[in-house]
């Protein structure tokens, strides 16, 4: 049981009065974000970026797979090479050359691009924004 300080995270039933207008736009965002009424209006609630600011969520989500592809094809090319060297294949690892240069560049976008959409499909909050803080730092350390 909660205490009387501690706020109660079991979801309670709420009735609003909108005008048709405004129930419409709440079924359109909705919508939209690929969401039911009640997950976008509390997503709008607790300020989540990519609905307060009226942005595309399967867009956010879309290029979050995509770059969660581009990652993958990385690690099966890597894969690849190792197997290569294991071999003493020298010549044919030799044609990774232009990967394994642009490597730490690659991963750092994908990290960069994974967090910020992350960070946009969350709700803004103290403790996140200075983890978020953290992570950018420590990703920039690492350059």
């Amino acid at each position: 049981m909660a205490s009387a300080n501690t706020p109660s995270s079991a979801a309670t039933k709420q009735s609003i009065r909108f005008t048709a207008a405004e129930a419409e736009q709440l079924a359109i965002g909705a919508r939209a974000a690929g969401l039911s009424r009640g997950a976008y209006l509390a997503g709008l609630i607790a300020n989540v970026p990519v609905l307060v600011q009226g942005a595309s969520r399967s867009d956010h989500l879309a290029a979050l797979i995509a770059s969660n592809a581009e990652m993958a094809a990385l690690a099966r090319n890597m894969r690849h090479l190792t197997s290569l060297l294991r071999q003493g294949e020298s010549r044919a690892a030799r044609e990774y050359r232009e990967m394994l240069d642009t490597l730490a560049g690659d991963v750092r976008k994908h990290l960069v691009q994974a967090s910020g959409v992350l960070a946009n499909l969350q709700p803004h909050g103290q403790c996140r924004a200075t983890q978020t803080h953290s992570s950018s730092q420590a990703l920039n350390a690492a350059s």
